[in-house]
């Protein structure tokens, strides 16, 4: 589930990437260089941003880890430790 929500966010920030995209398109064909470039920079950091998380994920989890989010804070913070305690089986030994 870990994986899922990894991969979500990565999507998710490559989503805002497309939304600059377009900004930065739109700024360019109305004359405007300054906004077009700086928009195509921060599409670029976004776009790098989105494909790290992506590719982080699937490197960093096994896809059975649960989400360390339940009742409380302190029960989060137990499975969240547990995790450390018991790396997943694509950590290095």
């Amino acid at each position: 589930m870990t994986r899922v929500f990894g991969i979500l966010i990565g999507i998710g920030i490559l989503g805002l990437a497309f939304v600059t995209l377009m900004d930065s398109l739109e700024g360019w064909s109305a004359g405007h260089a300054d906004i077009g470039f700086w928009w195509a920079v921060i599409t670029a950091f976004l776009g790098l941003g989105g494909l790290s998380a992506i590719v982080g994920t699937y490197l960093h989890t096994d896809g059975d880890q649960p989400i360390p989010v339940v009742g409380s804070l302190k029960e989060s913070a137990i499975l969240f430790y547990r995790g450390v305690e018991h790396p997943s089986a694509t950590d290095e030994q």
